[in-house]
């Protein structure tokens, strides 16, 4: 400003004509370029000219700080220099490799341009492509760009390492240097070993970003934010993205396994925690999720707190007008991910059937069953101190306490914890409406979890779940899995009424009125959508993806009145009937139209964004389009009743293009994905580790009774594991987890890779089914397919229990050549000869051989669609 300032004041001094009406608009630039060439003119005097000059070179240096504090924020482009080899200085390709792979790591961050490599950086101005043109230093137009190119900054951080390698273990290091060029940044060093000169180099790039990422715009972003300009460890960082990565690649049991390392060293990270819970809806561990976000929510929000804010009247909002606003604003300014995370929050509430099928399941045993039972006492402890008012009348102070015995006793049965949990949703999507709009006034709070969708939630689409849940919890056929509805009289749920003191009368009726219309009218439920998405319809492409989106599950969840639906329980001996009369085939042609139509919208406003994101860290690069299809095809409770339909499958056909027929889906396929899910691991898994056992014991022999009493120990704890799995039948995700890492220590890396170990858990298009009895016909709306899923369930179940009887049976077989064995002949000095021990790696190899040979059924197989990696040529 001050240059400006001083070009301006020289080019009026001198003799400026004016009155010129071409040069009104473009006066300051006109006075602009008469400074600049008085400040040339040598008529000028010379203190003005040393004037302007000092003024120039202290603008460029300011720019030129900025430009490199920009970069520093940014994060711009990091320089990565040659690395040094220390280890061998002749061999020279080992450190180009390594630098590659450095800058490949740091790519996938981010924080290095997608151009990144082991070469320097391309042109980025014009300045840069100049000053790359070649020319002499007698030129003086040649000299000056490149001068100017090599002023201006271009990265924000520059990256040293050098290779090295001692004798101890891990022997392989690279000692990085990460320099700043933001202020007085400075700079910071390490050295990281490893096993491997990959493993180094991978710690090194992790330590580096670690370093970098507190002090650049992405720690403005989930899950960084309370590492702003603090030291962020490297341990924390290294977990959430081997985490992320494994979320991405569908690999979801050691995903888990990275998040739970990455909540451990950051257990108040309220980001980690909704992507553990959006990991284990998709491994069907519904209420696990459910105890997930109830613990993120309660992170730093008292639990009297939230409850008290979850009650208050209007009439008390109005009589404190401060109060509440500022206490949410502060709230929110602290925790920007609150909206949200209350969002999921209700939503996990609302899906009530699948939570409570997974809250009264009894088929879980050992530490699953431990750990289900602690988190069903959280809960209940939670939802008595929270939700008593919806049973409440508020007579006197002894009616709490009865309000409070009887939300425990709902959640005693399954019909009745079912109509809790949707009335619950219900005033938290009321709430969360209304604190909703207080987010707009808090900068980095805008998400994708708008008022429109709120509202939509609140009026439409929380109400058909809590109809749904009163209508089942009024049949007859309930009784028979011993569900007493003495709480429930005259189809008239008595609870609801104790909204209307928290509601407004009108939004109140208008919700009132929709309980009470179940089995919904198509024309009325369409009224009901249009009224609550009117706000935004403005004008034509007003509407977003999402509220298709929710339209479309609302059309579909009507169908559950008009279609059989399986058993609520396995004591009943019958299904509940479906209210509405199953020949009213107009109603059921009306909304499946409607949710297809809705559909149709989502995919072709959804085609052309980017992945539906949470934040930068968050991201995956593909199309919410296929994303969209996979979790309307395969996930999304809403969809069960619609994907049994002849349009659904047009549309499927439509949109897919498989290029072979399309199978009736289950309503819930995420146990049939799981049991082939299982069934391909422990196939995989035993497959590596007999192939393992067969090249040890190939010639020539190399390793002595010390290594193998070593292998041994390894196989010993697989094989424990392994039959404490198939008490379970394999369903705890710790113990898959803890089984993948077992056989990834036995075996070679190499190997691990060749057969993409562990396997990704399927969707429901990658499964094979011999002989899909039941799932051919798309016109039947009978229980076949609910039955032949569970029948594969069954399937699987039993296989992996008949894994865990030949393991108990091969222990006993290797008992007589086994670690107590090897240990006493250690012992006593004996060298075993090398075909006794060859002959041990060969009984091993047989064993998991007869593991394999259980699992290789081709009843329930999954067939992963990969690329062809090699390119046939004429």
């Amino acid at each position: 400003m001050a240059l400006l300032l001083a070009l301006d004041r020289l080019a009026r001094s001198g003799a400026v004509p004016t009155g010129q009406s071409d040069w009104e608009l473009l006066e300051p630039f006109r006075l602009l370029l008469i400074g600049v060439a008085r400040a040339f003119d040598r008529s000028t005097e010379l203190w003005r000219r040393i004037g302007i000059l000092f003024l120039f070179l202290a603008a460029f240096v300011a720019w030129r700080n900025f430009r490199r504090e920009w970069l520093a924020h940014r994060p711009g482009a990091v320089d990565v220099r040659d690395f040094e080899n220390a280890a061998d200085a002749n061999d020279t390709g080992r450190a180009a490799y390594l630098k590659s792979r450095f800058c490949r790591q740091l790519a996938t961050t981010s924080i290095y341009p997608p151009y990144a490599g082991p070469t320097t950086l391309p042109a980025q101005n014009f300045l840069d492509v100049l000053g790359e043109e070649p020319g002499t230093f007698t030129n003086p137009l040649a000299v000056l760009p490149k001068f100017m190119a090599r002023l201006w900054p271009r990265t924000g951080y520059m990256i040293r390492a050098t290779l090295q390698e001692r004798k101890q273990e891990p022997c392989y290091g690279v000692s990085v240097t990460v320099t700043s060029f933001a202020g007085a940044t400075g700079s910071a060093t390490t050295t990281e070993w490893g096993m491997t000169w990959e493993d180094a180099t991978c710690k090194a790039a992790y330590w580096t970003m670690a370093k970098i990422l507190p002090v650049t715009r992405l720690a403005d972003e989930a899950p960084w934010r309370t590492w702003r300009l603090r030291d962020l460890p490297t341990g924390l960082f290294e977990a959430y993205n081997e985490a992320k990565k494994r979320h991405d690649e569908r690999r979801l049991d050691d995903a888990l396994w990275w998040y739970r390392e990455a909540l451990r060293l950051d257990p108040f990270n309220s980001d980690i925690r909704m992507m553990v819970a959006s990991v284990q809806e998709d491994l069907g561990l519904f209420l696990a999720a459910l105890d997930t976000y109830h613990g993120a929510l309660c992170l730093g929000e008292l639990e009297s707190r939230y409850t008290a804010s979850l009650w208050t009247r209007r009439r008390d909002r109005w009589r404190h007008p401060f109060r509440y606003p500022i206490s949410m604003l502060w709230a929110i300014r602290r925790r920007r991910e609150l909206i949200r995370l209350r969002y999921q929050y209700a939503k996990t509430l609302a899906y009530s059937e699948r939570t409570a099928e997974d809250w009264f399941a009894v088929n879980a045993v050992g530490e699953r069953k431990v750990l289900r039972d602690q988190i069903k006492d959280r809960l209940i402890a939670v939802f008595v101190g929270r939700y008593w008012p919806l049973l409440s009348s508020f007579r006197d102070a002894a009616d709490r306490a009865e309000a409070q015995q009887q939300v425990k006793e709902m959640l005693g049965a399954p019909a009745t914890a079912r109509v809790l949990l949707n009335l619950a949703a219900l005033q938290e999507f009321h709430r969360l409406h209304e604190d909703a709009a207080l987010a707009w006034l808090v900068r980095g709070t805008r998400s994708e979890v708008t008022r429109g969708l709120l509202r939509f939630a609140r009026d439409v689409w929380a109400p058909l779940r809590l109809a749904r849940a009163v209508h089942d919890l009024a049949q007859d056929q309930l009784t028979v899995a011993g569900v007493e509805v003495g709480w429930f009289a005259e189809q008239k749920l008595m609870a609801m009424r104790n909204l209307r003191r928290w509601w407004p009368r009108r939004l109140y009726r208008r919700v009132e009125t929709m309980v009470r219309s179940w089995p919904v009218q198509p024309e009325s439920l369409r009224d009901a959508v249009i009224r609550a998405q009117r706000r935004h319809r403005l004008g034509p492409g007003r509407l977003g993806y999402l509220d298709y989106y929710q339209a479309a599950a609302a059309y579909a969840y009507g169908l559950y009145g008009y279609l059989p639906v399986p058993p609520p329980s396995p004591a009943a001996g019958v299904a509940p009937a479906p209210p509405g009369e199953l020949g009213d085939d107009q109603r059921q042609r009306l909304l499946t139209e409607y949710a297809v139509i809705e559909l149709q919208a989502v995919l072709a406003s959804a085609g052309s964004k980017v992945a539906g994101q949470v934040s930068l860290q968050a991201t995956t690069q593909t199309g919410v389009a296929s994303r969209l299809r996979s979790w309307i095809a395969s996930s999304d409770p809403d969809f069960g009743r619609l994907r049994g339909s002849d349009d659904f499958r047009f549309l499927q056909l439509d949109l897919d293009q498989p290029m072979r027929s399309v199978l009736r889906r289950p309503e819930n396929v995420t146990r049939i994905r799981i049991a082939a899910y299982v069934k391909k691991l422990l196939h995989d898994g035993a497959a590596l580790l007999e192939r393992n056992w067969h090249q040890r014991c190939e010639p020539p022999w190399r390793a002595d009774v010390h290594d193998l009493i070593k292998w041994l120990e390894l196989d010993d704890r697989t094989w424990r594991l392994l039959a404490r799995m198939a008490e379970d039948r394999a369903w705890y995700w710790l113990h898959r987890a803890q089984f993948c890492r077992l056989v990834t220590e036995a075996v070679e890396l190499v190997h691990v890779a060749d057969l993409r170990f562990p396997p990704p858990v399927p969707v429901f298009d990658e499964l094979v089914i011999e002989k899909p009895d039941g799932l051919e016909s798309l016109s039947r709306r009978d229980q076949s397919v609910e039955a032949r899923v569970a029948e594969l369930t069954r399937h699987v179940d039993e296989v992996v229990q008949q894994v865990g009887r030949v393991t108990a049976t091969l222990s006993a077989a290797t008992a007589e050549v086994g670690l107590a064995t090897l240990r006493r002949v250690d012992a006593e000095g004996e060298r075993p000869g090398v075909e006794r021990l060859r002959a041990v790696c060969g009984r091993r190899a047989a064993h998991w051989q007869r593991v394999v040979d259980i699992l290789s059924d081709d009843r329930l197989r999954v067939e992963f669609v990969d690329p062809v990696n090699i390119q046939l040529e004429p």
